[in-house]
């Protein structure tokens, strides 16, 4: 049985593409078009006992917190992105799974990177491999419209009537900008890799040369994190550790990761997690991206126990996971 209930399928594996370099002929279909559809809101119900694994994604590595409520245990681990080439989606299922061989067909993975481009279909390529724009294509994701007016109604009003910083999320790129930067010499191989099996041949709409937006590249690792963890029968959902820690701690006021002190007050969310979970000698994360993905994976834990997990769905745009306590959960039932 299935550690979820009334979730989607996971992803399918596409055809793999050797790496080169290669002119861009071709795009994506531009007369296959998918309206876009409105974030839905649904409450997940998951085995509180299965393994919960937080990714943090990075250019070069993915940063992972496995959390076993069972054995009480956290640990965490580092996959390296870097030599990546030709099939990756499955070479990347394979360090992975050698990095964390506890992951099974019952485990809750929360990935933090969008699943796919904003103007692209994710069910389509799921169902098809087929590369096929939205139509109308949004100037945002519906995600991101919903997760901030959650943030909006369960985190900003705080107790002592101050307001918390507002939510910051980068906005996801169209296809164009990753096509882009496939191209550019300045694109590192493992990424280029990435894009090949994403995307073929497809070209961009425009000529212009990639500019701007480095920090973007770490979703072309976030893109094919979903496709490995799908080959590995992992359930995987987006997450974004900086909301996360919010909805676990509304109380505290998080500083950005720049500032002093950033990882202590997130070591202590972290912390107070894993004692709720009775987590036996539970390690500090040693840096912020080892305490991004802690928080993810022991709130969602935690969460289970109380069968106060939600999933923001859109087809176009996968699924998002928020973990919860019982008065927020309470406010977004009445919400939906």
């Amino acid at each position: 049985m299935d550690a979820l209930s009334g979730a989607d399928g996971v992803e399918r594996d596409g055809a793999a593409a050797e790496l080169k370099r290669i002119s861009l002929a071709g795009s994506p279909n531009p007369a296959a078009r998918t309206p876009a559809p409105p974030a839905a809101l649904v409450r997940l119900y998951a085995d509180p006992s299965t393994t919960y694994v937080g990714i943090d994604v990075g250019e070069d590595f993915l940063d992972l917190a496995i959390v076993n409520p069972r054995a009480r245990s956290l640990r965490f681990a580092r996959v390296a992105l870097t030599g990546l080439s030709g099939q990756v989606s499955a070479a990347l299922a394979g360090r992975i799974i050698e990095a964390a061989p506890e992951l099974d067909a019952h485990t809750v993975a929360m990935v933090d990177s969008p699943r796919w481009p904003c103007d692209l279909d994710w069910s389509r390529f799921e169902q098809t491999g087929e590369l096929r724009y939205r139509e109308p294509s949004p100037r945002g994701r519906e995600l991101d419209q919903s997760l901030r007016q959650i943030h909006r109604e369960l985190i900003a009003p705080q107790a002592n009537g101050a307001r918390s910083r507002g939510l910051s999320m980068f906005p996801t790129p169209r296809a164009a900008h990753f096509l882009r930067w496939m191209n550019d010499v300045r694109c590192k191989p493992h990424l280029r890799a990435i894009a090949l099996e994403l995307f073929g041949a497809s070209r961009c709409d425009s000529d212009a040369p990639a500019a701007g937006g480095t920090f973007t590249r770490f979703m072309l690792a976030g893109f094919a994190t979903y496709r490995a963890l799908g080959l590995l029968g992992v359930s995987a959902f987006e997450a974004y550790p900086d909301l996360q820690l919010r909805l676990s701690s509304p109380a505290t006021r998080l500083p950005p990761k720049r500032s002093a002190g950033a990882r202590d007050v997130r070591c202590r969310i972290v912390a107070a997690l894993a004692t709720r979970l009775k987590i036996r000698d539970a390690p500090r994360p040693a840096t912020l991206d080892d305490a991004d993905a802690a928080a993810l994976a022991l709130a969602a834990a935690d969460a289970a126990r109380r069968g106060a997990l939600c999933v923001m769905s859109n087809a176009c745009e996968g699924r998002f996971l928020l973990a919860l306590d019982a008065r927020q959960s309470r406010r977004i039932e009445r919400r939906a």
